[in-house]
């Protein structure tokens, strides 16, 4: 498989991710029946599927190279019979096989698929899943699930291209409800920061999942749709099979309902376009692929799928589409990555006050009055009335830089961020370990208190020299004559850029010559002599002086960065 990342093909070639990249939503009933067993595909449909498989993915390699096929997957035809799917751009792809190893081919014209990216409204705390949310840096997706890790930390399940921006996010980027492009600011609808992502892999390798977690809490994330959508999935997952009847709750399109039509779905999915053209794109295996069209659209991106009957058994991660199909990642595949499960219990109350964020400069010059903020949030289910009292201290020095206090507490899922300033005229040199706590008695202590770094570095000698730092020599012909360039780059004694330096300089030979200049906001300016006549073999150029005030120019510190000079003259031999 070629390097994806390298090739450009038309907009039409791929699928598309549903972060906003929006279906309408088809009809739904409320009657969800009787609670019943998890739907389960028959032994001997299994058999055959499993069979149909194997050999779809002999030939998928070599149908993906093929212009106009965008994916493959095993289906069933009108009788119940596996078939092996293509999906292609456009109708009429030539050179297609009618049949693969004795098994029939079903040819589908599902155009690209893309990356999926209301519910758009902000939404009280908790907020539901199946709403609005995304990356400070994205446009909005969906939240699909609330779920929980072994210890009891509570997440917020989204995509990679959701809450990763595409991998380019860090650790600790906030995750907001709603979306930026819905109205979300960060830190004001913050639910939740970037705990872990399954890296997406733009050069040719195959992927399984694009998924991303957001640690947050039951103050911020509920576990159940909205009203009109589904209401609480299940923790038990179950795997999808052709024919089975799924449902999803998801930003744009909300509740829809729709069925399994291909299994072992092997797609290109188109990231990022230019005009008509994919510029980044990804190979995903093992995907499961939905219809209706309408089962999504941009801005589902992350919906969790799940049985349509009274069980609500996850199924899959919604991530991709065209206008034809919706692609998902397995569910357990998504699960298992990050070691978490669906929280389907109700939360319990918990008292719970913490220190969300100390935030201050990584570092400062001694004597600065360094800014540091301090954000308390209650992540606990109940309010707290009571004053908290918050402290700040240099634990490294072992001085308190201040105490402030949030009257009246704080509401469940409510935050305040206070100000404090801090005088380094009396810090020692080297880290400070800032450190920030409260002292209201809560359930929870592992998150009463919380440090960030700060470097605090010795005020710098001010610099009291300039000198050369590189002559850039260049030339150009004009027919019978000729002309020589030098770029002067002034620094001072930090080789900082002098900005606003006058320079002089002299040339030799007797052509016009610019030997004098001021130097830009890079230090930079430029000297020229030219009309040089070809019989002119070369010219020499040299500085004869730098002024600037307060600076002293130092011509025996004149050097060149890459070394064709002694930083004082240069010779510029015609062209």
């Amino acid at each position: 498989m070629n390097d994806s990342s390298t090739r450009r093909h038309p907009l039409s070639r791929h699928l598309i991710p549903l972060a906003l990249a929006g279906l309408v939503g088809v009809g739904c009933s409320d009657d969800r029946g009787e609670l019943t067993a998890p739907q389960t595909e028959p032994v001997l449909a299994q058999q055959a599927v499993s069979a149909a498989i194997a050999i779809q993915e002999r030939h998928t390699e070599r149908l993906l190279a093929q212009p106009g096929v965008v994916g493959t997957g095993v289906g069933l035809n009108e009788a119940g019979r596996p078939v092996i799917k293509i999906f292609t751009e456009w109708a009429g792809v030539e050179g297609l096989p009618d049949r693969l190893e004795g098994l029939p081919v079903a040819v589908e014209v599902t155009g690209m698929f893309f990356a999926r990216s209301d519910p758009t409204s902000r939404f009280p705390r908790p907020v539901p899943i199946g709403v609005s949310t995304g990356h400070p840096a994205i446009t909005a997706g969906t939240i699909g699930a609330r779920v929980r890790n072994a210890t009891g930390s509570v997440f917020a399940l989204s995509n990679n291209h959701v809450y990763a921006n595409q991998n380019d996010a860090n650790i600790g980027d906030s995750a907001l409800q709603p979306g930026p492009t819905d109205g979300g600011q960060d830190p004001g609808d913050r639910i939740g920061e970037l705990y872990d992502f399954e890296p997406i892999n733009f050069n040719g390798g195959n992927n399984t999942i694009d998924a991303a977690i957001a640690l947050s809490s039951v103050a911020e994330l509920d576990n159940s749709t909205p009203a009109d959508g589904y209401g609480t999935p299940s923790p038990t997952t179950v795997a999808a099979f052709v024919g089975q009847k799924v449902q999803k709750f998801g930003r744009t399109t909300k509740l829809t309902k729709g069925e399994v039509s291909e299994i072992n779905v092997t797609a290109e999915i188109c990231y990022e376009v230019w005009l008509i053209w994919c510029v980044k794109s990804a190979i995903y295996v093992n995907q499961i692929s939905v219809t209706p069209g309408v089962f999504s659209d941009g801005g589902d991106s992350g919906s969790l799928i799940v049985t349509d009957d009274a069980n609500k058994n996850p199924v899959g991660l919604l991530f991709a589409g065209s206008s034809t199909h919706t692609l998902a990642n397995p569910i357990d595949a998504v699960l298992s990555r990050f070691n978490v499960s669906i929280d389907a219990a109700p939360p319990t109350p918990l008292t719970d006050i913490a220190i969300a964020s100390v935030s201050a400069p990584a570092s400062a010059t001694q004597g600065d009055v360094v800014p540091v903020d301090v954000t308390v949030q209650n992540v606990g289910t109940q309010d707290v009335g009571d004053d908290i009292i918050v402290t700040l201290r240099d634990d490294t020095d072992g001085d308190t830089i201040g105490t402030q206090t949030i009257v009246g507490g704080l509401a469940a899922g409510a935050s305040s961020t206070l100000n404090y300033t801090w005088d380094t005229g009396s810090a020692s040199l080297g880290d400070h370990s800032l450190t920030a706590s409260h002292d209201f008695s809560d359930e929870n202590a592992a998150n009463n208190s919380k440090s960030a770094t700060v470097t605090i570095a010795d005020t710098p000698a001010l610099s009291t020299g300039m000198h050369v730092g590189d002559l850039f020599p260049y030339k150009s012909s004009e027919g019978k004559t000729w002309t020589a360039y030098v770029i002067v780059r002034i620094e001072d004694s930090e080789h900082d850029p002098v900005v606003g330096a006058t320079v002089y300089g002299r040339w030799t030979g007797n052509g016009l010559a610019v030997d004098e200049c001021t130097t830009d906001y890079a230090g930079e300016c430029l000297m020229l002599s030219t009309l040089l006549p070809k019989k002119t073999r070369q010219v020499t150029f040299t500085v004869t002086g730098v002024v600037y005030q307060g600076l002293d120019y130092v011509a025996s510190d004149n050097h060149d960065a890459d070394g064709d000079s002694d930083g004082t003259s240069i010779t510029i031999t015609k062209p």
